[in-house]
């Protein structure tokens, strides 16, 4: 249903030039559908050094950070069983 009220018209010519009109906002809406599909799933092109720099250190920061959580969750969880009376280590005081 539409919003618009409903159109009467006299003659061909108008039906005709409805019908252009229709057909101009749909092709309009066809390419703006279009530009934003490909802004959603196409990955821009890095052709810019700055930008695989940057990704590169954010993937950097990422893996290490997993890293560090995998080393973390192991030690506590149990990982190592032996109980030992010895200090912990600088390492293990700053992360624990």
């Amino acid at each position: 249903m539409t919003d618009q009220p409903l159109l009467h018209y006299k003659s061909l010519d108008d039906i005709r030039a409805r019908k252009q009109a229709l057909r101009k906002e749909l092709d309009s809406g066809s390419q703006s559908m279009k530009t934003q599909w490909n802004s959603l799933f196409h990955a821009p092109k890095r052709d810019v050094p700055s930008r695989r720099i940057t990704t590169f250190m954010t993937t950097s920061a990422s893996v290490f950070d997993g890293i560090l959580l995998a080393w973390k969750l192991y030690n506590r969880l149990g990982g190592s069983k032996r109980q030992s009376k010895k200090k912990k280590s600088l390492l293990a005081r700053i992360l624990g």
